[in-house]
């Protein structure tokens, strides 16, 4: 074997321990690891309620809600490892942090089940939305769904006369 050969073989080799030296490196998480501590994150919503509960008593009654413009993708049911989660809303250049994700969850009360329907007919479509954010911004929970109505039409204007 000449020694260009060797050279060849010891540079395929060294490559080949640098590749798998990599993928050992990035293996695939465990079902264990994937799942959020939801018990962690209730805990730290609560405490972000009582504080802007605290607020409003205090007479700060602004700042809690904003609007965000944006893409909401709705979650399948069967792959979502938090149930409260119904989609996922990315915002779009006109928003105050353009490109940010958030997790959607719908604010419970009264309104509920309209908020869901309406955001399942926006699935995959621009839309607005009122809310707030809760436990360091992940989770975007949605109060309101703004829907804005097409401009009236303005008859066409032709010029008078006739033949």
């Amino acid at each position: 074997m000449n020694k260009d050969a060797r050279n060849a073989n010891w540079i395929f080799f060294l490559f080949f321990l640098a590749f798998a030296a990599g993928l050992a490196g990035t293996r695939p998480m465990r079902a264990e690891e994937k799942k959020p501590d939801l018990a962690a994150e209730k805990k730290k919503e609560a405490e972000e309620a009582a504080k802007q509960a605290a607020d409003r008593l205090a007479g700060n009654e602004g700042g809690f809600q904003r609007h965000f413009s944006g893409t909401f993708i709705l979650n399948d049911s069967s792959q979502q490892d938090n149930p409260d989660v119904v989609g996922i809303f990315v915002t779009d250049a006109k928003d105050q942090v353009p490109q940010q994700g958030y997790q959607v969850r719908v604010a419970k009360g009264a309104k509920e089940k309209e908020i869901l329907e309406t955001l399942k007919r926006y699935n995959g479509k621009k839309v607005e939305v009122q809310g707030r954010l809760r436990v360091d911004n992940k989770y975007l929970v949605v109060s309101g769904v703004i829907e804005r109505a097409a401009p009236p039409k303005e008859p066409e204007r032709r010029a008078g006369g006739g033949i």
